[in-house]
């Protein structure tokens, strides 16, 4: 469980999931491109069942590194599964929140490092799914975490002002931009460009609507 890297595994892990013990069931998979996979499955045994909440903290991090890496390879060809994944591998982090206040000397301060490193990245990554996807206000809210932080990555800071430009929060934007050196970054640069450029022509537009309304 939690190793499928196309749909329809995805889908048969879900599926085995709801199963009991012995249980067998006709599954149909249908699918736009390839038609129905049909099939029939049956669950012969469970082997190492554990709940998320019985999970000690390494175990836990390496579950959400497996789920990461899965998201990581689905992502060019699957993006919604990949953000599932990506989904997944946070949750399993953020069962031990605040990971912050998790003692070191129990949990070792490498292990805690890791696991905010790795819950930032995937934060960046969900962030990267919802731009695909067009959820735009839903990065921002993904990317909130940036506000506190007083070097935050040129990653995070180009996805959150590239956001902030897709729902007309120009100033915002740009502001976001100027809190790093965005002068370093070509991808930066160019969304800075864009958004002055289009900031100005939106601006254009409502001073010819006024005038056309006053004339």
């Amino acid at each position: 469980m939690g190793t499928a890297l196309t749909p329809v595994d995805c889908y048969v892990e879900l599926l085995l999931q709801q199963m009991l013990t012995n249980e067998q069931s006709k599954c149909t998979i249908s699918s736009a491109k390839r038609g129905d996979v049909t099939f029939i499955m049956k669950l012969v045994r469970i082997e190492g069942q554990k709940y998320y909440y019985q999970l000690t903290v390494p175990e836990t991090l390496a579950l959400a590194k497996q789920y990461k890496e899965n998201g990581v390879k689905m992502f060019s060809k699957y993006p919604l599964f990949a953000h599932a994944y990506f989904n997944q591998a946070a949750k399993c982090l953020l069962s031990w929140s605040p990971i912050d206040q998790l003692d070191p000397a129990i949990e070792g301060a490498g292990t805690i490092e890791e696991m905010q490193s790795l819950l930032e990245t995937l934060y960046l990554n969900i962030a990267a799914c919802l731009i695909k996807q067009n959820r735009f206000d839903e990065v921002l809210h993904v990317l909130r975490y940036t506000d506190q932080q007083e070097h935050p990555s040129p990653k995070a800071t180009y996805r959150k002002a590239l956001a902030q430009f897709k729902v007309k929060r120009f100033t915002e934007a740009l502001a976001t931009l100027e809190r790093i050196d965005y002068a370093s970054s070509k991808e930066c640069v160019a969304l800075h460009a864009q958004i002055i450029q289009t900031r100005q022509q939106e601006d254009s537009k409502y001073s010819s609507m006024v005038k056309k309304m006053f004339a």
